[in-house]
């Protein structure tokens, strides 16, 4: 997979980038392979490697536009875990090396590129202690199916920062672990239609990491730390909530073609220790645009990540004093449009324009516009 951007506004010059990821994975069913029913076995390594346009041309970006951009150019173990189905694949339990994104807030990313808009929001807001792929950790996951259509996910996974340190791709240890963390969601599959030809995804849950951290604007007396000169007031915890839908609006041709789907994001995390306050987004996409095209797709999205709220009056309090100079930081917009050309079942070039408001959360900042290019190989 290939990101690659060209800015025509924004930032300190026009320039190109590109960001790539290789991804190989291995899934053993262990009933085909051994003859042990209901067991599975994930395998995945990740290499990711390029350019941040937004860090090359100082646009100080809240949030990436390359999705695959971020986490060091290294080689990285994503995935390495187990998971055991009982009751007739009613419970499944999942031990090993996990991503909090895989259980928890997912949601896709391929028709995208800009990270406000695409993924887990969670663990994009809060990617200090909640991880993506390619970065994993310990834990253990459990889903329990509680009704036709209802499935409960709860689990735990060791909140341990050294996971992020480019020399720790392979690390397996629990050294440097600062807490854990405690995760749960809850998804409605349902299906819709008539024809009951409209399938959706409806996901609420939340995290809580017992971890200590820094109040994000306070010291021990309730003051801003740059004004006393004392250290941050500690917390003794993070947490946050998230919801996600996916839902099918009208369903596809039996070529694939007229298709209409719609994505939606929302994540907020607790205003004590954390800078991003939250993010919400919504993804529309279009199947077989073009006549003769019914595998090619049109994407919009549209989203916001908005800074917490605390952090802006810091630096309004800090302009005011003159220790600092320029907008506060509030939210940060953003929008992308893009045509999925399938040239292969294995191969999709992803063309598209990004646009970016109040880079950085500043409403001094020039706005962005940037050419985009995904391009997807799956083999």
């Amino acid at each position: 997979m290939v990101d690659a951007v060209y800015n025509t506004s924004g930032g300190t010059h026009d320039a190109g980038r590109a960001a790539g990821q290789f991804l190989l994975g291995i899934t053993v069913d262990t009933e085909k392979a051994w003859g042990h029913p209901g067991g599975k076995l994930q395998l995945t390594v990740t290499n990711r490697h390029g350019n941040n346009l937004a860090v090359d041309t100082g646009m100080g970006l809240l949030q990436p536009m390359q999705s695959i951009y971020g986490r060091g150019e290294i080689w990285r173990l994503t995935d390495f875990w187990y998971e055991q189905s009982f009751n007739e694949g009613a419970t499944a339990l999942k031990v090993g090396r996990l991503t909090h994104g895989e259980d928890y807030g997912a949601t896709p990313c391929g028709n995208i590129s800009n990270v406000t808009l695409c993924g887990p929001a969670s663990s994009q807001i809060v990617g200090t202690y909640l991880y993506n792929s390619p970065v994993s950790s310990w834990g253990m996951r459990l889903r329990q199916r509680i009704a036709p259509q209802v499935h409960l996910n709860i689990g735990v996974i060791e909140s341990n920062p050294d996971n992020l340190r480019d020399s720790h791709g392979f690390y397996l240890r629990h050294a440097g672990a600062t807490g854990t963390i405690y995760a749960a969601e809850l998804q409605w599959i349902p299906v819709f239609g008539a024809r009951r030809d409209l399938p959706g995804t409806y996901k609420v849950g939340g995290w809580y990491d017992t971890s200590n951290a820094d109040d994000i604007s306070r010291d021990p007396n309730g003051t801003y730390p740059w004004a006393s000169g004392l250290a941050a007031a500690r917390v003794g915890h993070h947490a946050g909530v998230h919801a996600n839908v996916q839902q099918q609006l009208i369903a596809p041709r039996e070529d694939g073609a007229h298709g209409l789907s719609v994505v939606a994001n929302l994540a907020l995390a607790d205003h004590a220790t954390n800078k991003l306050r939250g993010k919400a987004a919504v993804i529309l996409s279009y199947s077989g645009p073009l006549p003769g095209r019914p595998q090619d797709d049109v994407t919009f999205g549209v989203g916001q990540v908005f800074v917490n709220r605390r952090v802006t009056a810091s630096q309004a309090a800090q302009n005011a004093v003159e220790l600092r100079s320029g907008s506060p930081q509030r939210a940060e917009t953003a929008a992308e449009l893009n045509y999925g050309y399938k040239v292969s079942p294995a191969l999709t070039l992803r063309p598209g324009v990004q646009f970016v408001r109040h880079p950085g959360g500043r409403r001094d900042q020039q706005d962005v516009v940037a050419a985009s290019l995904k391009l997807v190989v799956a083999l």
